[in-house]
């Protein structure tokens, strides 16, 4: 693999991987995608089976893993375990409203975006949302996301790009999907994927063209006669 990302193989910890319960072949077999944001030090999208130590207990639980970059240069492992849903009063600096707690417990999205200090006390817009599978708070810097002029062959408007940005939730017409079926959808940046998500989807019915609905006519009248005879 080239190197294009923040960390190269040479230097994953296999050893501290094992030690966690995790063989080397796992990571190796990795999807592309899946190894560019393992290697660039992203949560994994897929849940792992980890050694824990619980109450002096030995346990396997399911949990997420990264690579941390620490300041000497060496690379170490972090879990992320299933934790129990909840949002705190207060995170990097901003402290939630009760409207918003509601929106990161129910829609796992806070739906805007707000601007948090991180650790070096450095403040920017965030995104924020929930990890559906461990239950973290997960935040994205709102530079991060570009949103496109184009999404699945509907050009947006101003104002659909302006809310997605802002981390509203966008309602888009006409979008082609497999096989060329029109649909619509919900679309909204989500911070746990790192990218613009889509939920609601309906199918939309294909308008006939003018050829197809003489043909269907004919058809059918066809199949009158035959009947009647």
């Amino acid at each position: 693999m080239e190197q294009n990302t923040r960390m190269s193989m040479d230097q994953v910890p296999f050893d501290k991987l094992e030690k966690v319960g995790i063989k080397r072949d796992l990571i190796e077999k990795m999807e592309k995608r899946e190894m560019t944001d393992f290697l660039n030090g992203y949560r994994s999208d897929k849940l792992y089976t980890v050694n824990a130590r619980i109450n002096d207990q030995d346990y396997k639980i399911p949990a997420k893993i990264r690579l941390q970059s620490k300041e000497d240069s060496s690379v170490d492992i972090r879990v992320h375990p299933i934790q129990r849903l909840n949002v705190p009063d207060e995170y990097m600096g901003h402290k939630f409203t009760k409207e918003e707690k509601g929106a990161l417990l129910n829609d796992k999205n806070l739906g805007k975006t707000v601007e948090l200090t991180s650790r070096n006390g450095q403040k920017d817009n965030y995104y924020l949302a929930i990890d559906s599978k461990t239950n973290e708070l997960i935040p994205l810097r709102a530079s991060y996301i570009q949103v496109p002029d184009k999404i699945k062959g509907v050009t947006l408007t101003a104002e659909q790009k302006d809310k997605l940005a802002a981390g509203h939730k966008v309602e888009v017409d006409g979008m082609t999907g497999k096989n060329d079926k029109k649909f619509s959808a919900s679309l909204q940046v989500d911070a746990a994927g790192r990218n613009i998500s889509f939920s609601n989807f309906k199918q939309e019915k294909m308008e006939k063209t003018e050829d197809q609905k003489q043909e269907a006519k004919a058809e059918k009248k066809a199949g009158a006669k035959q009947k009647v005879s």
